[in-house]
């Protein structure tokens, strides 16, 4: 996806493919004819007019091939999306593998999508997604073990106003803390845990034009707040899971899975 910072082709090679066809052709037609007449009337420049001219065609080829490099490189990326059949396989993936991932399921959702520079993975904002004239932040952790935790969604809530962005998605193939979905509870924030993810690309795959919403929290019925899945760990009901509300022991309603 196309990064903050860098330059024209690596920009053209990461969006659409059409894009860089469109530059081929406005390239040909300035360098064809409109630059040539805007100097031709001086002795001293018409020769660069007429070297542009000459390089016109060589400079079309080019951005063609820059088009046919953007349309591999979105195939590799569909390929990569469609091959998601676990949890286990989005853990399994590298952490840019894993942004990609994450990046096609907003393209395909009609976002426009741009990446941010940064150095390595879980560097504050990995994607910014438009749609509709608003604006998205997303981070993707890329992790296997370790859940992700509040201090990560503060961070997050603190760049939504930086950024002048309307909501914040944090996604992860892990799952959230405690704290951090009690944070969450109520914010333009959405929390997207590995098997949501899994959902969302399921969903995706099997529909060639989805309208499909990002999964929403489950909400406590006694006080409002998000709910965590947990497991029983005793009784007759014990390695089974459950919804239990985020804001325990404050709160103890419990809900089935189901």
């Amino acid at each position: 996806m196309p990064r903050r910072g860098d330059g024209l082709v690596e920009d053209l090679i990461e969006a659409r493919w059409w894009w860089s066809v469109i530059v081929a052709f406005l390239a040909l037609i300035f360098l064809k004819a409109f630059f040539p007449a805007m100097i031709g009337g001086s002795p001293l420049l018409a020769p660069i007019g007429r070297l542009a001219s000459s390089f016109s065609w060589w400079v079309f080829l080019f951005f063609l091939m820059v088009a046919g490099i953007a349309a591999l490189r979105a195939w590799k990326r569909g390929e990569l999306f469609n091959s998601q059949t676990s949890v286990r396989t989005l853990q399994d993936l590298s952490w840019r593998a894993f942004e990609d991932v994450v990046s096609e399921a907003y393209r395909r959702r009609g976002y426009s999508v741009m990446g941010n520079t940064g150095p390595g993975s879980d560097g504050g904002v990995d994607i910014e997604a438009r749609n509709d004239g608003e604006v998205t932040l997303v981070q993707c952790k890329q992790w296997k073990a370790e859940r992700v935790g509040v201090s990560t969604v503060r961070e997050m809530f603190g760049l939504l106003n930086a950024h002048r962005a309307n909501e914040v998605h944090i996604v992860t193939s892990g799952r959230f803390t405690d704290d951090a979905i009690a944070f969450a509870a109520g914010k333009p924030i959405k929390l997207i845990d590995g098997p949501q993810l899994l959902t969302l690309v399921r969903d995706i795959q099997t529909n060639t034009h989805p309208a499909i919403p990002f999964p929403s929290p489950t909400l406590c019925p006694r006080c409002g707040s998000a709910m965590v899945l947990k497991t029983a760990r005793r009784g007759r009901n014990a390695g089974s899971q459950f919804w239990g509300c985020s804001r325990y022991p404050a709160c103890r309603a419990t809900k089935d899975l189901s």
